[in-house]
């Protein structure tokens, strides 16, 4: 490393820079599909508590008539 040119160095920089870069930009887009799937999971789950909950209901009121 001692004996690197100004060239070396800045090959050097421009290579560390374009790979955090797509480290980067590969997080967030992860990070973006997770969010997705966790949130179309949570609306799923919404759904099915107040359908659940609808059926009871039902339920409740036939029991009682």
């Amino acid at each position: 490393m001692a004996n690197m040119d100004g060239w070396d160095v800045a090959l050097l920089a421009v290579a560390g820079y374009v790979a955090v870069t797509s480290l980067v930009r590969l997080m967030i887009r992860h990070r973006d599909l997770l969010t997705a799937k966790f949130r179309q999971e949570v609306k799923a789950e919404q759904l099915r508590k107040k359908s659940e909950a609808a059926r009871q209901q039902r339920a409740g009121r036939e029991k009682a008539a």
